[in-house]
């Protein structure tokens, strides 16, 4: 697994209050993030390959994430296991779709300025829309840790598969 290090030491005072933070507080953070290019900017990284990700900091209750995505790129369908999530579209757009039995999927498109979040397993798949790269700024708390990636097997039947925090998702 890779190691990733913080960019940041800190957020500048972005962050509300010390302790665990709900999805509402996520999604501000999120926001004032990708207010803030000089945080993120350094950090996009363009790979046709693969998505890329980059830790703009982390402390003992949430991480914040930059994610570059191009044409192909997406995460299939997962949760965050126990973390809540709040995300910003900073450049580009990126296609987020809900899973729903027996019907089709939930489907939004986010452009530059939108901004979603969800709790504890909220199930949700990303995908590249537009731009080369699209860029979304992802925050959760507590960190990251693990998710659950939801796959379909030979006879149908949809399974959980758990996976570490900080390794990439695949559809």
């Amino acid at each position: 697994m890779s190691v990733f290090v913080p960019a940041h030491s800190t957020l500048d005072g972005l962050v509300p209050h010390e302790g665990l933070l709900d999805a509402a507080e996520l999604e501000e953070i999120a926001v004032k993030i990708a207010d803030r290019p000089e945080i993120w900017e350094p950090l996009i990284r363009i790979d046709a390959m693969q998505r890329r990700y980059e830790l703009i900091y982390e402390d003992e209750r949430m991480d914040a994430w930059v994610l570059s995505w191009m044409p192909g790129q997406g995460t299939g369908f997962h949760d965050h296991f126990i973390s809540s999530v709040g995300v910003s579209v900073i450049a580009g757009a990126v296609r987020e779709a809900q899973l729903r039995l027996d019907a089709e999927h939930v489907e939004v498109r986010l452009a530059p300025g939108d901004s979603l979040k969800g709790g504890p397993g909220y199930i949700h798949r990303v995908q590249h829309a537009e731009g080369e790269p699209a860029v979304t700024i992802h925050v959760y708390s507590p960190r990251l840790d693990w998710v659950g990636q939801y796959r379909v097997d030979d006879h149908g039947i949809l399974r959980r598969e758990p996976a570490p925090g900080r390794v990439e998702l695949t559809p």
